[in-house]
């Protein structure tokens, strides 16, 4: 093929890409249309188009209980074993004991100084507020003396959260699956 055979090759390429931009522009050109500065009718914005985010699912998921697992929690709790202990009568660490720590108030153990944010947070250590904590803790109490980068996945936290649950002389009871949560999993079934 000579030299005159490629650029007819590439003008027809050209020509081609430039044919279709003009197709595709030519019906603006020739039908406008304008927009009316009041719409017939407006449904309004979602709460994700407003925020950015859905709406979070209450606490806690069926998920989140079925990871509540003590044998796993054990396992998890020796990244905390360097500060705490969860031992009925443990001696304070460089954080505080945890035993009966679930349901009682944030900051009230006897014989540990906290810090400022934690003595004045008025938490009291439910499940929802352990998991929230233990996700990243700086983040959810700001001022606390904790430097722990936290626990990423939610079953790890489930799992920890069960063995302090159990570190008690008179454990709590585990937590129902949320309403909204039951409702959503539940069959539905023709009448």
């Amino acid at each position: 093929m000579d030299e005159l055979g490629l650029n007819k090759i590439f003008g027809a390429i050209l020509a081609t890409a430039l044919g279709v931009m003009v197709l595709r522009e030519a019906p603006h050109f020739f039908m406008h249309s304008e927009m009316p500065e009041t719409p017939a009718y407006s449904v309004g914005p979602t709460e994700v188009e407003t925020t950015g985010e859905a709406e979070p699912l209450p606490f806690p998921q069926a998920e989140w209980v079925t990871a509540m697992d003590a044998t796993r929690g054990a396992k998890v709790f020796k990244k905390c074993t360097s500060c705490h202990n969860a031992d009925n009568g443990g001696a304070n660490g460089t954080g505080p004991n945890l035993w009966n720590i679930v349901g009682e108030p944030a900051g009230a153990k006897a014989g540990f100084k906290y810090s400022g944010a934690m003595a004045s947070s008025g938490i009291t250590w439910t499940y929802e507020e352990l998991d929230g904590f233990l996700k990243k803790p700086t983040k959810y109490l700001s001022g606390t003396n904790m430097n722990f980068v936290g626990l990423k996945k939610e079953s790890d936290r489930a799992a920890v959260i069960e063995l302090l649950r159990q570190a008690s002389s008179a454990p709590k009871a585990k937590p129902a699956i949320a309403a909204a949560a039951q409702a959503a999993e539940a069959p539905v079934t023709e009448q």
